[in-house]
């Protein structure tokens, strides 16, 4: 069978295309870690990475009141304002919530690494303190194809006070659901800086409560396994785990078994 130059070129040109397509990483919206000083006010970037032609982005961020103090939002990327797309009315507490939606449909594109808003927390928390921005709520990224993506999103680990890295890392309370998504049973992987009770809960993406525990684990890397019958359907649910103070939120995606 005899193949014309152009056409090899061409099919060529389309293999490259399908296999840079694929080796492209999950779009993600994440944070820096942190090391602040008691009273600094510190400036957290919210980055983005593969984020095009996008229509509306829904999300919270929470952090402990008790270690860091709501101070404001600037730096805010596509034309938006915080009257319009920002919900501070529960800062105090620890709440932002986060939400763009483009009426027009277009979509709008940001570059890798190219910062959504910056968030400034004044940190109040004791020297040697350790606390996380994480986070949480609806967590919603939907493209012009209206297709709600799997995004990864990577809060802060915020070390207050002069300690080492090496200091920061045995002392934070850590988790990560692998494989995710999942199918049957959700396996989250926690690491605990000292033994004590992990509260969890697990609720769809609307709010509504669909289950609750806690596990007394010990320090240390320790598997928290989730009931595939928790998961009545497939889709995105929100699990939240509470170690003493420091409360991580986390998505869950659960598709057919």
């Amino acid at each position: 069978m005899n193949i014309k130059l152009s056409q090899y070129f061409g099919v060529v040109a389309l293999l490259l295309l399908v296999f840079s397509l694929s080796a492209q990483d999950s779009p993600s919206i994440f944070m820096n870690n942190k090391d602040v000083e008691p009273g600094e006010t510190v400036e957290f970037d919210v980055f983005v990475k593969g984020y095009t032609e996008i229509i509306s982005t829904a999300f919270v961020i929470n952090w402990d009141s008790l270690m860091l103090r709501y101070v404001g939002v600037d730096n805010i990327a596509l034309g938006l304002s915080v009257d319009d797309n920002f919900n501070a009315s529960n800062a105090t507490g620890g709440k932002l919530t986060y939400l763009y939606f483009d009426n027009s449909l277009a979509g709008n594109s940001l570059l890798d690494n190219e910062v959504l808003f910056t968030l400034r927390l004044e940190a109040i928390g004791s020297v040697g303190s350790v606390t996380n921005v994480d986070f949480g709520g609806l967590m919603e990224v939907v493209d012009t194809s209206e297709t709600a993506l799997t995004v990864d999103f990577v809060g802060s680990v915020v070390n207050i006070g002069v300690v080492s890295a090496a200091e920061v890392a045995r002392t934070a309370f850590t988790a990560a659901v692998s494989p995710n998504p999942f199918a049957g049973n959700a396996q989250v992987l926690l690491e605990l800086p000292q033994g004590g009770t992990v509260n969890w809960t697990l609720s769809q993406t609307n709010g509504q409560l669909i289950g609750a525990g806690e596990a007394n684990l010990a320090p240390g890397k320790q598997t928290l396994e989730l009931n595939n019958t928790l998961f009545k359907q497939s889709g995105s649910y929100i699990l939240k785990l509470q170690l003493g103070d420091t409360v991580l939120t986390k998505r869950l995606i659960s598709v057919d078994r």
